[in-house]
Parts: structure tokens; C-alpha cells; sequence
């Protein structure tokens, strides 16, 4: 049995403006979450969305708000973006300082009650997670560098959504490998055929002609 794709459009590139009836627009044409970039301007370069337009999404939009914290210290915002309405939070490996910081990170937010995500970057490595897999619900691969949407694929990124996926089975893991950067119709199917489960579609998403048709190809890839 075919497993199910789960379409995550990411709040990035579409005007603050236009969110709420964009987010709105991909849930009704059979997208799945919608997937919060938060940038801070300090962890990247821009500045994006932050709590006050999570907690307006997440009252207004009647569907699953995926948090990806690219911003220093996440650690004193999971209690902001729990209460903003997360339902997964999301944040770097490389924004928290070791191993400790890293386990009470996922601990927190599990206690408050949303689904704990661990993110890379395109330079590091999967060993550099490897003894948090057993305790995450996400672990995102980033395929593109963090911080600009319209980038395209990195296809070192394949490995490492191979690698997870076998340290996954291997293992009885249960954490969903979620993808974000470059994604589209032609390399969706070869994301997926590795392991991946979430694709992150931000440009793609945005400028497709029509989204349900889109979003449609997205999720028959591995039929």
C-alpha cells in the first residue's frame, strides 16, 4: 500500500497579506499543513513571520501550523509559539549548543504538547543527529540554504533522506522525514522513493498555475 505524501506549503514567499487566504486556498485544494518559516534575521539573513502572525493563522485557518524556528535561541520562544498555536515546532540543531541543550529542546516541546521537529543544514551531516532519532516526531532536511525561498534542489540532499531512512527502519523509528527547499513535479518522486514523507513546497507552490493540480502530482508520485 502506497504511503501517504504529506503537502506542506510554506508561508514563504507569500505576502503577509495574503497568508490567511492563501493558507486557506492550499488546505481546500488538498494540501496538508501549512508550514511556518520563521526567520529572526540573526540564525539567517531576512526577517520573516513571527508569533503574532502564527497565532493569527493558526485562529483563522482551520488546519495543521508546522513552526520551523530559523532563529537563534529557540529555546525561550517554544513556550511562544506553543501558546501562538503550533501544532509541530520545529527548530535547528545547529542554533542549540550541544547535547543537553538539544534533549531538553524536544522534551519541551513535547510537554507543551505539540509534535518535536529537528532540522539541518545542507552542510551537516546526519551523524550529527543520529542519537536524537529516537526521540524526535520530525526530522527536517533542509535541501536548499536556509533563509531564501526560490533556491534550487541540492541533490546532496538525497543521501541524508536515504540515510534516515534506513537508520529509520533499521531502528523502528517512527519520526517523519520532512524535506524543504527546491521542491517540485520533477524531483518530488525521487524525494519520496528515498523515504522522504513531508514535502515543503514554497515557490512551487505559490506560482503553480493550479494549485490543486499541483498539490495533486505532489502526493501521486509514488503510485
Amino acid at each position: 500500500m502506497d504511503k501517504k505524501i504529506i503537502v506542506a506549503p510554506s508561508t514563504d514567499p507569500c505576502p503577509v497579506g495574503e497568508l490567511i487566504d492563501y493558507s486557506r486556498d492550499c488546505l481546500r485544494e488538498g494540501a496538508d499543513w501549512i508550514h511556518c518559516d520563521v526567520m529572526d534575521g540573526r540564525f539567517v539573513e531576512r526577517k520573516t513571520i513571527d508569533e503574532i502572525v502564527v497565532s493569527l493563522l493558526a485562529k483563522r485557518v482551520n488546519g495543521i501550523m508546522d513552526v520551523h524556528l530559523m532563529v537563534e535561541n529557540p529555546l525561550d520562544k517554544l513556550n511562544v509559539y506553543a501558546k501562538a498555536g503550533a501544532s509541530h515546532i520545529t527548530v535547528h540543531y545547529e542554533a542549540l549548543n550541544g547535547t543537553i541543550a538539544i534533549i531538553n529542546a524536544i522534551r519541551q516541546i513535547q510537554n507543551l504538547g505539540c509534535k518535536a521537529g529537528l532540522s539541518i543544514k545542507p552542510e551537516t551531516p546526519v551523524s550529527a543527529i543520529e542519537n536524537f532519532l529516537p526521540f524526535v516526531d520530525i526530522v527536517l532536511v533542509m535541501s536548499v540554504e536556509p533563509g531564501q525561498s526560490g533556491q534550487k534542489f541540492m541533490n546532496e540532499s538525497l543521501s541524508k533522506i536515504a540515510e534516515l531512512s534506513a537508520l529509520r527502519e533499521q531502528n523502528g523509528y517512527n519520526f517523519l522525514i520532512e524535506v524543504d527547499g527546491g521542491i517540485n513535479e520533477q524531483n518530488a518522486g525521487t524525494i519520496v522513493s528515498l523515504g522522504a514523507d513531508v514535502l515543503v513546497v514554497g515557490s512551487a507552490m505559490f506560482n503553480a498555475p493550479d494549485k490543486t493540480k499541483f498539490i495533486r502530482t505532489l502526493k501521486s508520485v509514488n503510485n
